[in-house]
């Protein structure tokens, strides 16, 4: 029955090309799929792979705390407190200019020469009045002298008359002298009365009127003195020594009482300005050994701090700092030139000496702890430079200690934690 069955189908699946085409690929579908089965049903079992953590290759150098002197770059201007605009109070025709702008002038140097003529002319005639007003002093010093001498003589007709006069009051009052000689006596008692007084007076006024003479010696001789003062100021000399700046000057021209004919510079005031970045400003502002700062310029020369700005300029997010060249230093730039300086701050002590390699962010180092890196913030105190470490950050942090190493790899993903192999273990 199940034979005749399977004949049956076979016989329609194969009736007609069609039914045959589409039986044969069934087979072989069907072929197909008993073959897989049989493959995964044999096939072995997968294990999963186990993951091997990657070691990150690093550099480390070992913490050694100790006094460092900070040290930092930054530009500077040469700049001098003290520069002086030379004008003459005289209206003048200019005579002679004896530099150029750039010139190097000594203090006292002739820089400008007004024509003098009519100063000398005012210096012979207030010569005259002086000598005018010190002869009318002397006369009457002369006359108080004689009115001095003269005293007595007045003092003693006076006293004559008056005792004459009293004689012959008593004589007239016995009837011994007639009336008219009485009244002779009396006239001449009473001239030698006024005498006396004006004498008196005439003593009195006499120091009154020296004093006024005295006065106007005293008034013609500062007029001479002005007078002089005038005869220098035809001459413009230089206050100070130093750079001349510009000169606004020029023969035939005339001097007046506004124009400027000179600018100069005092080369004791020289200093260059520097503007101190943020992370130094705490050690400027502490004063605590301030004037210990020191910076050396690109010459060579040798400058120390001598004040702060007290305030921040317009334009500007540091304070200003100035430092003066010490004695002795040549070669100094041009005045407002702006060139380089290495600032050495007061030595600290518990400082770290790192390469800039050794910062991440900013301000946080990693340190090695068991192969892997543990991450600690830090406080940047500034930057040493020398000749056997070259350029290093120096930091300062209570986290890491004495001993311990610090890499000095900058690696894409430092976080803490991750795993890392020291390459110079025997060199840290």
């Amino acid at each position: 029955m199940q034979t005749k069955l399977i004949s049956l189908v076979k016989e329609r699946l194969t009736a007609t090309p069609r039914r045959r085409q589409a039986a044969t690929s069934a087979g072989i579908i069907g072929v197909a799929l008993l073959t897989s089965a049989s493959i995964f049903a044999t096939g072995p079992d997968a294990a999963p792979a186990a993951h091997i953590e990657k070691a990150w290759p690093v550099s480390v150098t070992r913490v050694r705390p100790q006094m460092l002197q900070p040290n930092f770059s930054a530009f500077g201007r040469l700049e001098s407190n003290r520069t002086a605009t030379l004008r003459s109070d005289l209206v003048a025709r200019i005579t002679e200019v004896n530099i150029k702008e750039g010139d190097w002038v000594e203090a006292g140097q002739l820089l400008v020469k007004l024509d003098d003529r009519e100063s000398q002319l005012h210096i012979l005639e207030r010569e005259a009045e002086l000598r005018q007003h010190q002869a009318n002093l002397a006369s009457m010093r002369s006359k108080l002298d004689l009115e001095q001498h003269s005293s007595e003589h007045f003092n003693s007709r006076y006293r004559v008359a008056q005792a004459k006069l009293k004689r012959h009051q008593d004589l007239m009052a016995k009837r011994l002298i007639s009336k008219s000689l009485l009244d002779e006596v009396i006239a001449q008692s009473g001239q030698a009365s006024i005498d006396y007084r004006n004498h008196v007076r005439e003593l009195s006024d006499l120091p009154i009127q020296i004093a006024a003479y005295e006065a106007s010696v005293a008034k013609a001789d500062a007029l001479l003195a002005q007078a002089k003062l005038d005869l220098e100021k035809t001459e413009v000399r230089a206050p100070f020594a130093g750079p001349i700046l510009a000169v606004k000057a020029a023969p035939g021209d005339h001097s007046n009482l506004s124009a400027a004919l000179v600018e100069i510079a005092d080369a004791n005031g020289f200093e260059v300005r520097v503007q101190i970045p943020d992370d130094y400003s705490r050690e400027f502002h502490a004063k605590t050994g301030l004037y210990s700062i020191k910076a050396t310029a690109e010459s060579g020369a040798q400058l120390s701090l001598t004040r702060v700005a007290s305030h921040v300029r317009a334009g500007q997010t540091g304070m200003d700092a100035f430092f003066e060249f010490n004695a002795g230093s040549t070669n100094m730039p041009a005045l407002g030139r702006v060139f380089n300086l290495s600032v050495e701050m007061p030595a600290q002590a518990d400082l770290i000496a790192v390469p800039a390699q050794s910062i991440y962010e900013n301000g946080r180092v990693y340190a090695v702890s068991d192969n892997r890196l543990v991450g600690h913030d830090i406080e940047r105190v500034g930057e040493l430079e020398s000749l056997e470490y070259g350029y290093q950050i120096l930091i300062r942090t209570n986290a890491i200690k004495a001993g311990d190493d610090i890499i000095t790899t900058q690696l894409p993903r430092a976080i803490t934690g991750l795993l890392v192999e020291v390459a110079n273990q025997e060199d840290s």
